[in-house]
Formats: structure tokens, sequence, C-alpha cells
């Protein structure tokens, strides 16, 4: 049975009393973006979305993509909870008949909603702090060891699947965990690439898949307590200053050869570099890579040109493409070329940054006030973006306007989901590297599959857009309407670039499928004409005679 879509997720969500198989979650109402949307969350091959009650907070993890022996992963997974104090995990429940969307039942994950911080943007606040900084370290080092003493795995150990709360360390995202009764499966992703070994492949899964991102994660964190400034310099809001292309070519490394220069990180370094040449299978604990040196060879042959990307990454001019990605993290490239700007009821700035000239924008970047805030402290103005080359990571989601046109969009919660790109050839670059393991389902985007209904929870993109309200998915279910949060006042800016030239549309019909009769009488003409006449100006003559007659006798029939 093929999976829904974001999109589709994205409508039931809203109906949990009719959507969801599980009583709890029936009498939940799913968070909410400014424009009373459902807030989308990415993780893995899901899209997940937090669910809450009166008291409590769950997580609800809806798989975009098909993974082998989910059931048994997760089985195993409350096995060992069952017997093992471990306070990293979080109790996960697989819930088969989970969802309810377009009439069929679809599994999913319910967990525990944890109320932290991811550990790139809690980094992004206290990396300067010293003393919170080392806890962490401590805190991490704890981790790893009752990882390797229980004999388990995460198998993608990076920054978005540790939460820091209150100063713990807790891990999400368990649909690739290691577990010894798990052995004789199939690996079904390969880790983040800004974390993972350029030799791990698909045949590596065992108890040992987390030593090297570990290894990672701990250098990193030892680097910033010793030099907190290398943050702002290698910080792109999907790492933790190391790059996949660092492990791949060492020697050519910047933040290498910048680590190499503190007495206290030179060994680090040096024994990272060692091992990123290793073969996989001979990457020490971590405990061993801190008490031994290891020898970094003089010359390095790249193991490959460019690194995987850890997400789809799609033109921003291509708007179907983007469409059949909503609800998935992805990576968007391309030329920003104008922006509108207004201000909530309450007061509070937004920002509009478009792929296109209006209307004929391909994609959206949505900056919200909070958003806006953020940038400016990081000396960004999003109106100087127009005109330049920029990257853009995050959950894709859409709108419908009055015509039924779906607009893609991403919206920025954090500076360093925007990176500025040096021009097209940097955005041929990144469309050239591929991920490894193929993203979603293979549906593709049908417009027509849209109910466009129309809600005050739009009026926000009522007077951007010239009254094409966002539509939000048809209710099937008498449900409390969320509170419209957010009227925008009539004024608004609007500036592009001159240079951009809107994408030309085309009709779907040939300009070539009504000339077929005329064709054919004219062949008929110039044969009948080169018989009479017995040479060439005969069939000329004849053409012409029959494709006039053809224009008649189409034109009666038309």
């Amino acid at each position: 049975m093929a999976l829904p879509r974001g999109d589709e997720y994205n409508q039931a969500i809203q109906s949990p009393r009719i959507s969801f198989s599980d009583s709890t979650l029936q009498l939940c109402q799913v968070e909410t973006t400014p424009l009373g949307l459902p807030k989308p969350y990415s993780g893995g091959f899901t899209t997940t979305y937090k669910l809450l009650n009166s008291h409590s907070s769950w997580a609800v993890r809806c798989f975009t993509r098909e993974i082998s022996d989910l059931q048994k992963r997760y089985q195993s997974i409350g096995n060992f909870l069952s017997v093992n104090n471990c306070n990293f995990l979080v109790e996960a429940n697989y819930l088969q008949n989970g969802i309810r969307v377009n009439g069929k039942f679809h599994p999913i994950i319910k967990m525990r909603w944890l109320d932290g911080d991811p550990l790139s943007n809690y980094l992004a606040k206290t990396y300067n702090q010293k003393s919170t900084v080392d806890k962490l370290i401590l805190e991490f080092l704890n981790l790893v060891t009752q990882l390797e003493n229980f004999g388990i795995a995460h198998g993608d150990l990076q920054h978005g699947n540790i939460i820091v709360k209150n100063n713990k360390l807790f891990l999400i995202d368990y649909d690739g965990m290691y577990f010894p009764d798990l052995a004789t499966l199939k690996v079904n992703e390969l880790g983040h690439p800004n974390f993972q070994h350029p030799k791990r492949t698909s045949n590596d899964y065992n108890k040992s898949i987390d030593r090297f991102s570990s290894i990672v994660i701990y250098t990193a964190l030892k680097a910033l307590s010793v030099a907190p400034s290398l943050w702002k310099k290698y910080d792109n809001g999907d790492n933790i200053l190391f790059k996949g292309q660092d492990y791949a070519n060492p020697l050519n490394s910047q933040l290498f050869k910048d680590l190499a220069g503190y007495s206290e990180l030179s060994r680090l370094a040096n024994n990272l570099i060692a091992i990123s040449t290793w073969d996989f299978n001979r990457v020490p604990t971590l405990k061993d890579f801190i008490a031994n040196t290891y020898q970094a060879p003089v010359r390095i042959v790249p193991t490959t040109v460019t690194v995987r990307s850890a997400y789809t990454v799609i033109d921003g001019s291509q708007k179907g493409r983007l469409l059949e990605y909503i609800g998935q993290k992805v990576e968007v490239v391309g030329r920003i070329s104008a922006h509108r700007n207004g201000y909530t009821k309450y007061g509070n700035p937004y920002v509009f940054l478009n792929f296109g000239i209006f209307p004929h924008q391909t994609f959206t970047i949505v900056i919200w006030s909070e958003a806006i805030s953020e940038l400016q402290s990081n000396g960004i103005n999003p109106a100087n973006l127009v005109g330049k080359y920029v990257s853009i990571t995050g959950v894709l989601s859409s709108y419908e306007d009055s015509y039924g046109t779906i607009r893609p969009q991403i919206e920025i919660d954090i500076s360093s989901q925007i990176q500025t790109l040096s021009g097209q050839s940097d955005v041929d670059l990144k469309l050239s590297n591929k991920r490894i393991i193929s993203p979603a389902n293979t549906n593709t985007f049908n417009q027509n599959t849209y109910t466009k209904t129309t809600n005050k929870e739009a009026d926000v993109f009522n007077d951007l857009y010239k009254n094409r309200t966002v539509s939000l998915p048809k209710q099937t279910t008498t449900v409390p309407k969320y509170t419209p949060p957010i009227t925008p006042k009539p004024q608004t800016t609007y500036s592009s670039s001159s240079s951009y030239k809107p994408s030309s549309y085309s009709s779907s019909k040939s300009s070539n499928s009504g000339c077929t009769v005329q064709i054919i009488f004219g062949v008929i003409g110039g044969i009948i004409g080169a018989a009479a006449a017995e040479h060439f100006g005969g069939f000329i003559f004849g053409a012409i005679i029959g494709i006039v007659v053809g224009s008649v006798i189409k034109g009666i029939f038309d």
C-alpha cells in the first residue's frame, strides 16, 4: 500500500477524533503555525507532529517512506526498555492502524514529546559558555558509554537526534537503531553525512556503527570548549563544526588546520584525520580514541569527490518537484527574486522571500518575527537577500490560493537554515550531489487531489497575494476550530531583482495538433497533381489545392 504524502497527513491530522485509532490521541489537538496550519517536523523518513491535550504532549511520527521490518524494530525497542534502566531513550509505541488517511489506516509511532532543544540549537545559545559546554561533554561521554555497555547503537547519531532537556541528553528517531536481536536485519539508513565515516556502507550494521559519529561530536564539543569562536566560523545549521567533506579530504580541510593550531586540540584533530582514512570496521571506541594517539598519513587520496547531501536537494524553480516532497525536510537552492513584507494585527513583522516574481513565484521562504530578529542579530537583513543565490534547509509545506494553485514554502526558525551561495555554479554543484537512500514514496503530486476550502486562518495571505487565500483541508467532522491568530494589515511593500526573467508558460496542447487533416489532403492532392501533370510542378500545385480543401473540411467539422 502506498504511503500518504505530507499534505495528506496534514489534512488528516486536523481531525484527530476521526483520524486516530488511539483514544488518547483522539482527544488531542495538533500544534499549529502562525497561520493556524499543522506544524510539521521532519526526522528520518517521517513527518512528525506535536499533539497536545490538557496534561500531556505526544510526538506522532507519520511515515513518508517504507521502512522494512518497522514493527519488529519497535517491538525490539519495547523489549529492551522493559528490562533495562535506560534513561536516554523515550518509550515509543508502534501503532499498526495508527492514522486514517483517505479512508485507509497507516502505521504511526507514538512517543512522549521531549520539550528540549536539539543539540545544535542548544549549542547555538551556549557555545561561548565554557562551563555549560564542559558539562555537556561529560553528559555525552556518559551517553556513549551506556550505548557501548548495552551493546546497542542508534545508527544516526547527530545534532538533530540528540535532545538537551534540563542539561540531560536524550535520543530520538529510533528507525535505524541496532539491537542484538535485530542483527539479521538490513540497515535502512546510513546516517547524516556530516557525522558519518566516508567508508560506511549499507553492509555496516552492528553495535559499533555509532563510534565514528560519537568521536566527531566529542571532538567538536571539545573544540568549542577551547575555542568557541569556531562556532561562528563553521556552523551551517546542519552540523557541529564538521562537514562530510572534512573527513573525505582531511588534508584540505580548513577546520582541521585551525584545530591543529590549539595545543589542547591538535592530538584529537590528528586522531580524527587518521581514523577517517581507515576502514569503517577499524574505528575505535570513543574511550580508546581519547586515550591513544594515532598516526595520520602524510598523503591522503580523497575517498570521494563530493559528499552526499543529508537531504534531497531541489531546484527552487522546479515547483512540481517541490510539491512532491511536502512534509519532508529538504534543501532548496536557487535565486531569491523578490520580497514582500507586512505586519500581523499584533504589530509583528513578517517577510516572504520569493523565487520568481509574483504571481509566478515557484517557492517562498516564510520568515516570522522571531526568525527576523534572529537573522538581524546575525547581521542579516532579509530584504538584502533579494538577488542572491541561497540554500534553504527545512520542512516543505504548502498553501493553496483561491484559484487552486498550490504554493510550496519553507518556514525559517533559525538563521542558519539560510546559507548564501556564491552563484549558479554552487547551485549546480549542490544539485549534482545525491542522497544514497532515495526519499519518500513514489507518489507523484496531483494538484487535483487537494480539497480547496477557505478559512479565517488563511487571512494572512489575503492582502499579500490579492485575496488568493490559503486553504485548509476540508473538515469532515465537527471539531473545534482554531482561533485565527493572524490578520495582516493592508500595508505591504514589494521589491524585486530587476534582472530576473519569469519563466514562460505554455499550453499542454501541441501547436501541431490541428494540422493533421491539412497534411493528409495536401499529400493526396500532390500525388493526384503529379500523376495528372506528369512532373513535379503538378505535385506542388496539387498539394496546395489539397491543403486548402483540407482546411475547409476541418473548419466544417470543427
